[in-house]
């Protein structure tokens, strides 16, 4: 048997043992003998005579021997099963593959990527547009575990469960087409003093995550977490849908005129000293919250905050239905503001204008 057509039959048997074929049809063709184990073959290699020809009408995906890697016409699996720097090692080659198979907006291509340590130094760059990166069991499976962490500087860019522990989840300014799923990161993370325009989904981040620190959340967020000052530290511009964040979050150091919704913030959060004028359903703010010492002239509904909330020691020129005041007493309202059926500090109900 000629070098090249070892070679072939090795490749095609160790494809056999992982993808489930019908042993009559290899019988048939002459070039296996195989017995059934389950739904997979064992196979062994009969003749002298395998050509690449008599198997061209099994389609297997393309097997890179080096890496253990898999791929098919739009995807490139990672195994994972070596240490952790080899782990980093395989899927940055398997970005590099990816980036040669002619991503397109209409040819997304696909690296999934087994549960494991990766240890990246320096980072991991994903660069190129319409490449994504998935965790194999939709976890946050993808651990990196080095000094390096991963930065996401191209748009059209989907990413699921990567995390990268205390380090900052980086992406670059104002990439609108964004996605990223079920990951996590430390401080800064998800443009963090910068611009969150992308769509976030079930993401954890530490203090001035999520275009907070002064930057801008102008995306759309959903069942995320951040620390202190995050979620748009300066610009809360963006949809909030069941979102935490700390002291000075959403907007706290500026201006909250997003939706939000079932969103809580601590501390001087939504517009604290600065401007209330979004939608808020069901949110709750602590101490100086919902633009106190400013202007609150959005809508709210529902809501809860601490004294000086609403406007309190500002103007209160929105309208507020059935919110709550933890303490204190309600701001009198200015312009068109209305108040109906909220409660104050002293559970005495408030109507204005």
């Amino acid at each position: 048997m000629s070098s090249d057509n070892t070679n072939f039959a090795s490749l095609v048997r160790d494809q056999l043992i992982k993808t489930t074929v019908d042993k009559t049809d290899l019988i048939a063709i002459g070039v296996f003998n195989g017995t059934t184990n389950g739904d997979y073959i064992t196979a062994a290699i009969t003749g002298e005579d395998l050509k690449k020809s008599v198997v061209d009408s099994i389609v297997f995906p393309q097997v890179v021997p080096s890496s253990g890697r898999l791929e098919g016409t739009d995807y490139v699996y990672v195994a994972a099963n070596g240490t952790d720097v080899q782990n980093a090692s395989e899927l940055t080659a398997a970005y590099v593959t990816a980036q040669g198979m002619s991503p397109s907006s209409t040819n997304r291509i696909t690296i999934i990527a087994a549960p494991g340590n990766y240890n990246f130094s320096p980072n991991f760059i994903m660069s190129a547009p319409w490449v994504d990166l998935v965790s194999l069991d939709g976890n946050r499976s993808i651990v990196f575990n080095g000094t390096g962490t991963i930065q996401i500087t191209a748009n059209d860019v989907f990413v699921k469960g990567v995390d990268v522990g205390t380090l900052q989840f980086k992406i670059a300014n104002s990439l609108p087409a964004l996605r990223v799923e079920n990951c996590s990161g430390g401080d800064d993370s998800f443009a963090g003093g910068g611009t969150a325009s992308g769509v976030f989904t079930n993401c954890t981040g530490g203090y001035g995550s999520f275009g907070g620190n002064y930057g801008t959340a102008s995306g759309t967020f959903t069942d995320c977490i951040g620390g202190n000052f995050s979620f748009g530290g300066g610009t809360a511009s963006g949809v909030f849908t069941n979102c935490t964040g700390g002291y000075g979050s959403f907007g706290g150091s500026g201006t909250a005129s997003g939706v939000f919704t079932n969103c809580t913030g601590g501390e001087f959060s939504f517009g604290m000293n600065g401007l209330a004028s979004g939608t808020f359903t069901n949110c709750t703010g602590g101490y100086g919250s919902f633009a106190a010492g400013g202007t609150a002239s959005g809508v709210f509904t529902n809501c809860t905050g601490g004294e000086g909330a609403f406007g309190g020691f500002g103007t209160l020129e929105g309208s507020l239905y059935y919110c709550r005041l933890i303490s204190g007493a309600f701001e009198t309202v200015s312009g068109l503001g209305v108040t109906r059926l909220c409660i104050d500090g002293n559970n005495v109900i408030n109507n204005q204008g």
